[in-house]
């Protein structure tokens, strides 16, 4: 495992706890100056990041027309994780009763399993960015508002960053990003839904609601990686 992306996600972790400690308790007096404030801090972090990465030299593999086809499957696969996590069977009653868990249950486990798959058949610059991007912008045609189109810049920039950095398509590298990317990504949602839906979470739901994202998006990256691997050495 590379040192980079070890740090890279300490950074991502901390940062994101961070924000959500800050904006549980101050988000009426910070207002929306302070959600673009949370935005450019965290685009500056990843997109630095990235020159950085690029700048330092890594290998020239362009995605391919077989690339793109891949993570088209995946993207899709993402979207009805996504929609069909809210109408799981004998499942959704956990959203009242045990928010905290809810999502990590029934997203962040197979978003995890979907993601660490996809980065395991395509391991190329640009394959985590795509991932995640065009699956932000697709969910724009379901549910549109463009503010959520920076939580999906913010998610695109970190997962690429730190896949850039490390040691792609390895098993500790595919779960600590899914640890990484599972507490990002939960803390993007829930700073957003406070300024666009109005809807504000006491920390003792949230923090616990963060952290078991990461850690269960990591235990589906584990899956994930395995499927991948399995995957890749039938079809190549």
């Amino acid at each position: 495992m590379k040192v980079g992306s070890v740090l890279l996600a300490v950074i991502a972790i901390i940062s994101s706890l961070v924000f959500l400690l800050l904006f549980t308790n101050y988000w009426e007096m910070i207002g929306w100056l302070g959600l673009w404030m949370y935005v450019g801090i965290m685009v500056a972090i990843f997109g630095a990041w990235i020159l950085l990465t690029t700048k330092l030299g890594i290998e020239k593999d362009s995605l391919k027309t077989s690339d793109f086809a891949m993570i088209a499957m995946f993207v899709a696969l993402v979207i009805v994780i996504d929609f069909g996590s809210m109408f799981v069977p004998g499942l959704s009653f956990l959203w009242y009763i045990l928010p905290e868990i809810a999502a990590p249950i029934m997203f962040y486990f197979p978003l995890g399993i979907a993601v660490a798959a996809a980065l395991k058949l395509a391991p190329k610059p640009g394959s985590a960015f795509t991932l995640i991007f065009v699956y932000g912008l697709i969910s724009q045609v379901f549910f549109f508002n463009p503010i959520w189109l920076a939580r999906s810049i913010i998610a695109a920039l970190g997962i690429e960053a730190y896949y850039l950095s490390s040691k792609r398509g390895t098993l500790s590298s595919l779960v600590l990003m899914g640890l990484m990317f599972g507490i990002l990504f939960s803390v993007s949602g829930i700073i957003f839904q406070i300024y666009t839906w109005g809807f504000w979470q006491p920390l003792f739901v949230t923090m616990p609601e963060a952290i078991m994202g990461g850690i269960l998006m990591a235990v589906g990256c584990l899956l994930g990686f395995a499927l991948g691997d399995r995957a890749k050495s039938v079809m190549y």
